[in-house]
C-alpha cells in the first residue's frame, strides 16, 4: 500500500455533499479527527462555531491549509473541479483515506486523494490511481486498474484485470466480468452486468449491459477533462 494516512487531523472540503457523513466516519474509524469542514459553495451561511467548525475557503489559516484534505464528492467531474479549486486555495496534501474495515492487499497501490469506504475489498496488484472513490462494500479484483477520478458505487464487483478509465462512474451493485474496460466518463447503471468493453462516454444498463445513450458530459453533467 502507498500514500495512506490515518490518525490525523483532516480538512473535509466541499462539506455540503451528503457523502460527507460517510467520509467523516471513515476518518474517525482511522483514529483521526476533523479539524474543519470547508463550505466551498455560495448561498447558505457557514457556522464557524460548530464542532468541527464550518469555514469558507477564504477563512482557512495557513495552519489549516497545511492539513491533509479529503474531497467527499461522488461525482467524478465535480471532484475534479473541486480538487483544482482547493489547490488554487493553497491546499496541497491529499493522502489516501482507507477505512480500517476494508480488506486491502499488501501489493495494492493507492494514489493521492483516494477514499476506500467501509467493507471494501482491494485485491492483489490492484492499482487505484488519484482521487478515486470506492464506496461501501465494493470489491476490486486482482490486477484491476482504477484510473484518476473514477467512482465505484456501493457493492460494485470488479473481477480480475478490469480497467476503469478516468471519470467513469459505476452505480451500486454493478458487476464487471474479467478484463473488460470501462471507458473514460462512461456510466454503468446500478445493477448492470458488464461482459464487454464500454466505450468512452457510453451509458450502459441491464444484464448483459447494453448502451442506451452516449453522454459527452459524464455522470452528474460534469466530465473529467483529458
Amino acid at each position: 500500500m502507498t500514500d495512506q494516512a490515518g490518525a490525523l487531523s483532516w480538512l473535509v472540503y466541499a462539506c455540503r455533499s451528503e457523502y460527507t457523513v460517510d467520509v467523516v466516519e471513515v476518518i474517525r474509524r482511522t483514529g483521526g479527527t476533523v479539524a474543519a469542514l470547508v463550505d466551498n459553495l455560495e448561498g447558505a451561511a457557514s457556522d464557524p462555531q460548530g464542532d468541527p467548525p464550518v469555514l469558507r475557503p477564504t477563512d482557512l489559516s495557513p495552519a489549516l491549509r497545511s492539513l491533509p484534505a479529503v474531497i467527499p464528492l461522488i461525482t467524478p467531474g465535480h471532484r475534479h473541479t473541486v480538487v483544482a479549486q482547493a489547490r488554487q486555495g493553497g491546499i496541497v496534501h491529499f493522502p489516501s483515506l482507507i477505512d480500517p474495515t476494508a480488506v486491502v492487499a499488501a501489493s495494492a497501490t493507492f494514489g493521492e486523494g483516494t477514499v476506500i469506504n467501509a467493507g471494501a475489498i482491494v485485491a492483489g496488484e490492484a492499482a487505484v490511481h488519484r482521487f478515486v472513490h470506492v464506496n461501501r462494500g465494493a470489491s476490486v479484483g486482482h490486477h484491476s486498474v482504477l484510473m484518476d477520478f473514477s467512482t465505484l458505487g456501493p457493492g460494485c464487483i470488479l473481477a480480475g484485470r478490469v480497467r476503469v478509465e478516468p471519470g467513469a462512474f459505476l452505480g451500486a451493485g454493478a458487476v464487471c466480468a474479467p478484463k473488460v474496460t470501462i471507458g473514460r466518463n462512461a456510466i454503468v447503471g446500478a445493477g448492470a452486468v458488464v461482459i464487454a468493453d464500454v466505450p468512452p462516454g457510453a451509458v450502459v444498463v441491464g444484464n448483459p449491459a447494453g448502451v442506451v445513450r452516449h453522454s459527452e458530459v459524464g455522470y452528474g453533467g460534469v466530465a473529467v477533462p483529458p
